[in-house]
């Protein structure tokens, strides 16, 4: 992750959540970090945006949704939502294919350059299929933020 680092901590991670679609996964995880002032307010308008004109859907063996978007950004962060029941986010590929996504890594850096490292290193973190899984079955934030601290390593600052 070159040297981007994005700040996670326990109030960043949504466990069970459950809500109608990806636009409200997506306000729930920016309502968390726009309390922290690591956004501005026009950052869930432009994330929005760019998930209708650049879907981040990714099929692995538990598909995944990494919503990303340049600017409007204070603070390089990590957000996740584990969902109780998947939503669908279309495929990154451009297929158009809806998938059904049970956890959703949303990011935002100060410096929109290093989001290709950042891409990397999530795709080859979340290749394996044990390592989604285990981020499923995690049952508390503290748990959830310490799994992804060992993941990405010197990638992720652990507050």
């Amino acid at each position: 992750m070159s040297n981007v680092k994005l700040r996670t901590e326990e109030d960043l991670v949504l466990l069970n959540c459950q809500v109608g679609d990806r636009r409200q996964v997506l306000q729930a995880l920016v309502e968390r970090v726009l309390a922290k002032g690591y956004v501005t307010e026009q950052f869930l308008e432009k994330l929005l945006e760019r998930e209708e004109e650049f879907p981040t859907g990714l099929e692995m063996a538990y598909p995944i949704a990494i919503p990303h978007v340049g600017g409007n950004c204070r603070q390089s962060f990590l957000a996740l939502a584990v969902m109780r029941e998947p939503i669908v986010f279309n495929a990154m590929d451009g297929t158009g294919k809806e998938l059904p996504v049970s956890l959703v890594f949303m990011f935002g850096i100060t410096d929109p350059s290093g989001q290709v490292d950042v891409l990397k290193r999530f795709i080859s973190s979340f290749r394996e299929e044990k390592n989604l899984r285990g981020l499923r079955e995690l049952q508390n934030e503290r748990a959830v933020v310490e799994y992804l601290g060992d993941l990405l390593g010197e990638g992720l600052e652990v507050n």
